[in-house]
């Protein structure tokens, strides 16, 4: 047996992360796609979640498409 170290592929998108961060309050994204929204909206409350931030986020249906809106 064999062991050896190789570089794993980065398993999440830190741009998406950096895109939430630079939100202000009342910006917001607008998705054309379903499980796009749906991923980011996840990502939203994943990081209020883990990272106890005092933000907060709406979801909505608008426009023929998703809106992710910071309120707060």
């Amino acid at each position: 047996m064999q062991l050896e170290k190789f570089d794993l592929p980065q398993l999440r998108s830190h741009a998406r992360i950096e895109t939430l961060s630079k939100l202000e309050v009342g910006d917001c994204l607008f998705f054309q796609e379903h499980k796009e929204a749906q991923s980011m909206r996840v990502l939203s409350y994943y990081l209020l979640k883990t990272r106890q931030l005092n933000w907060r986020f709406t979801f909505r249906k608008m426009d023929k498409g998703w809106r992710l809106i910071r309120t707060q």
